[in-house]
């Protein structure tokens, strides 16, 4: 049976394919996975590009140690050479005169890199492409994608069940590589003029006005005070726009308040609703789970799944147990994965088949419902209706022998838009209710206008109850 492990960051997925060896020691006797170790296809994907990369055993090996040079390379300035007499790897980086971009090439040596032309792209995702060393693939990566790589392999070099043979090899550098010693006041410089920039920008933000509270303007004339910075915990989130130099403060500022989280309450209870739906619909094996699954799950403002990262005592594969991959947003055709705005939420899938989802943050305040229809003669009339459409479609409550019941939020021409279970049973018996599948957001604007996740169009509000001996209850959640 071939064995899959899967590594998601929000802009890189790592997914290994192999077997297991029966002669080989089972591992971990807590850990009831298999041990994979044999590779049989290692495969990259990266947000914003067309195709994976992808290979056999030599393939990662490669992979695995490039990157990991490069990226020690990157963060300390200092060159990591290969050994004299190695032969030339298979993955080879390298940095572009646009320090957010990295090179990252598949199937031919390093030394002929230099007579690649700049503007040279492929993104073939087949092994051959990048192995066979005629046909080699190159992709321009962002410093964000390099390093959800490198988290993507560091969580692979961390799981004890996957390719325990595949190390990377760690050895000091030569004194010889070593930057030419600077004097104390030269060492010193970068972090005097770092000290003396933050407090100019301290400065300058102390004596910027507290601003008005208005409603929200075109991304060209809106202002750094106006959006709310991503939180320390989501740092790794958002997709930075490439800059063709290092950024100067106004563009800093500018990177930092072009992705907002979202806070307010009421399109954080509807993307929670619209999250629920999505995860509830496509879980299937709920009775193979021995231990709480949580993760941390990132939301576009317009619903997609941007990433997730296991918390807690999570194991790092487990997420082959959940809809998660199936449901993470990665483009098939290219451009920009960056989004305006994102929510955290906190998911768990539990060992009864029971998912819970609730804000990372909390809610600052109550959630409310959006803009409302009141007018007593649309209540009574779209009452009829909901009661209509949902007695022709119901069939009665057989597993549940409680109530089942419900908001639900249908537009002025009847169509269910939103609902949301109120009472436990609701929760566990939806099936047996026609909601799901006659709910339509988008028929409100719910995640597809100006007004995100929040409804476009007043609705009106309806409390709805399917009782065990086939009644149907439909009255205005406030009221005629």
């Amino acid at each position: 049976m071939t064995i899959r492990r899967q590594y998601s960051l929000p802009n890189c997925t790592l997914i290994l394919e192999g077997l297991s060896d029966t002669n080989s020691a089972g591992g971990d006797q807590l850990d009831a996975r298999p041990l994979m170790t044999i590779l049989v296809n290692a495969e990259c994907r990266f947000m914003g590009q067309p195709q994976p990369i992808s290979g056999g055993r030599d393939f990662f090996e490669s992979l695995v140690q490039s990157v990991s040079r490069y990226a020690q390379e990157f963060l300390s300035h200092i060159p990591h050479p290969q050994l004299d007499g190695a032969k030339p790897p298979l993955v080879h980086l390298q940095s572009l005169p646009d320090k957010n971009l990295h090179r990252l090439r598949v199937g031919q040596p390093a030394e002929a890199l230099s007579g690649v032309p700049s503007d040279s792209h492929s993104a073939s995702g087949t092994s051959a492409g990048g192995i066979d060393g005629k046909n080699p693939v190159q992709l321009d990566l962002t410093t964000v994608q390099l390093f959800d790589l490198v988290e993507a392999i560091d969580q692979f070099l961390a799981d004890q069940h996957t390719l325990p043979d595949l190390a990377v090899p760690l050895q000091p550098i030569s004194r010889r590589y070593r930057q030419a010693d600077k004097s104390v006041a030269q060492r010193s410089a970068p972090a005097a003029i770092g000290v003396t920039s933050l407090a100019v920008a301290a400065l300058a933000l102390f004596l910027v006005p507290v601003p008005e509270v208005r409603p929200p303007k075109p991304a060209s004339e809106s202002e750094v005070t106006e959006t709310t910075s991503p939180t320390p915990d989501s740092p790794d989130q958002v997709t930075p726009t490439p800059t063709s130099s290092p950024p100067s403060a106004a563009e800093l500022e500018n990177e930092l308040t072009s992705s907002r989280e979202i806070t307010n309450p009421t399109e954080l209870s509807y993307l929670k609703r619209y999250l629920y739906r999505e995860l509830d619909q496509k879980w299937d094996n709920r009775e193979g789970l021995s231990q709480n699954l949580e993760y941390q799950v990132t939301v576009g403002g317009d619903g997609d799944i941007l990433g997730y990262k296991p918390i807690e005592d999570t194991p790092i594969d487990s997420a082959e147990n959940t809809p998660l991959p199936e449901l993470s947003y990665i483009p098939t055709e290219g451009g920009t994965a960056t989004r305006e705005t994102f929510a955290l939420f906190r998911v768990v899938f539990t060992p009864g088949g029971v998912l819970q989802i609730s804000p990372w943050q909390g809610y600052q305040e109550e959630p409310g419902l959006g803009p409302e229809i009141t007018d007593r003669t649309s209540l009574r009339r779209l009452n009829n209706q909901l009661y209509n459409t949902l007695d022709e479609r119901w069939e009665g409550t057989p597993l549940s022998r409680r109530p089942l019941n419900y908001r639900v939020a249908v537009t002025d021409d009847g169509t269910i838009a939103d609902y949301e279970p109120t009472n436990q049973p609701a929760w566990d018996y939806v099936a047996e209710t026609p909601l799901a599948e006659l709910a339509d957001p988008e028929a409100a604007g719910i995640g597809s206008g100006e007004t995100g996740f929040v409804p476009d169009q007043p609705l009106a509000q309806f409390q709805v109850v399917f009782k065990p001996n086939g009644v149907l209850e439909v009255s205005p959640l406030r009221g005629f």
